[in-house]
């Protein structure tokens, strides 16, 4: 693995700020010989040597931008920008630019300036499934916003996860949702720690599969139903969406996990991510999701819509894992599944 210590430089001691911590991306220039594979911190890419045409030895080798070098390694061309202008670079621990050349075996590390909290901390612990050096998942609660807005500045994921990463001193983590979830909707979410991560998961041509489960009202009749109905804005609403011939294509996959004639367990694929998807699309078919006043939902059983992101599936950019993650249902939901669910489950 290459050496990732901040290196030394006669740079003034701004630079030298700026760069003292974990590079944002460090690469190894191979040779024609395919590398080992290396840790999630490091990537190599191949830099062919060529072969002079009359002694057939290699005596030529082919030198590479350290922008193609980049772009080998898969970084997208929006991040390329940002590393181009704003990237602190090194070249075997030598300060380097954006158009030096590097041959096989070359070390090139580059670094990003620390990102500066923009929320405020809030002491809130958030459920964390899952965390690495590259991001985390979380199991967010009920009632919480993703991010501040006009009228909430302070409790919020973000907030809390800035506290969090101060408290574990991951001096270099920012806040980076990969995807968001409602205020009222709980469940799985990705954060990534750094920019890089965040682009890294734009750049993959394997989707994040998003699994979701809900309590809806009523008797839901079918074992599986998909649904291809398209959603727009409801006119002079800027919150609520509506089912609409001129809408964006929205395709959701159902399952009935349990049924009873006060309401039923049922289990979501999306196959893409309008707003309120899944709360429009029952709500059209007549089954409202409890406790979503929106779209006509009881509110004697939750206050707050019953609506859980329970599981994920996805290629882990960095280290090309995959993934499969999962987290409990929200304990409010117990009570109702134990009442009315626990002896209506539907066998496949």
């Amino acid at each position: 693995m290459p050496d990732t210590t901040a290196p030394t430089t006669t740079a003034s001691t701004e630079k030298k700020n700026i760069v003292n911590g974990e590079p944002l991306l460090s690469l190894v220039v191979a040779d024609s010989t395919p590398a080992p594979a290396n840790t999630p911190q490091s990537t190599s890419v191949t830099s062919a040597k060529a072969k002079h045409p009359s002694s057939g030895t290699a005596t030529k080798t082919r030198r590479l931008s350290i922008n193609h070098l980049v772009r080998q390694a898969g970084v997208s061309q929006a991040m390329r920008r940002r590393l181009r202008t704003d990237g602190i670079v090194y070249v075997n621990q030598k300060a380097a630019s954006w158009h030096s050349l590097v041959v096989p075996d070359d070390k090139v590390t580059i670094y990003l300036p620390k990102e500066e909290p923009t929320f405020i901390p809030w002491a809130y612990d958030i459920p964390i499934i899952y965390e690495d050096e590259h991001l985390l998942i979380i199991n967010k609660p009920t009632g919480l916003l993703m991010h501040p807005t006009s009228t909430e500045r302070f409790h919020t994921v973000a907030n809390a996860l800035i506290h969090y990463f101060e408290k574990t001193n991951q001096t270099q983590a920012a806040f980076h949702p990969v995807h968001r979830l409602d205020k009222d909707t709980s469940g799985l979410v990705i954060i990534a720690k750094n920019a890089l991560v965040q682009h890294s998961f734009t750049k993959t041509h394997a989707p994040i599969r998003k699994i979701y489960e809900a309590l809806c009202d009523g008797f839901f009749p079918a074992n599986f139903a998909t649904i291809h109905w398209p959603i727009a804005r409801k006119e002079e609403s800027i919150i609520e969406r509506t089912i609409s011939p001129d809408g964006k294509a929205a395709h959701t996959d159902i399952t009935c996990v349990a049924r009873h004639k006060r309401l039923s367990h049922v289990r979501f694929v999306l196959h893409t991510g309008r707003t309120h998807q899944i709360r429009v699309h029952m709500s059209h078919l007549g089954f409202p999701l409890v406790g979503d006043d929106l779209y006509g939902g009881s509110l004697d059983l939750l206050e707050k819509q019953a609506l859980h992101a329970i599981g994920l599936q996805f290629v882990h950019p960095m280290t090309h894992t995959f993934m499969n993650v999962t987290a409990p249902l929200p304990t409010a939901w117990e009570p109702l599944i134990s009442q009315y669910l626990e002896h209506n489950k539907i066998s496949f």
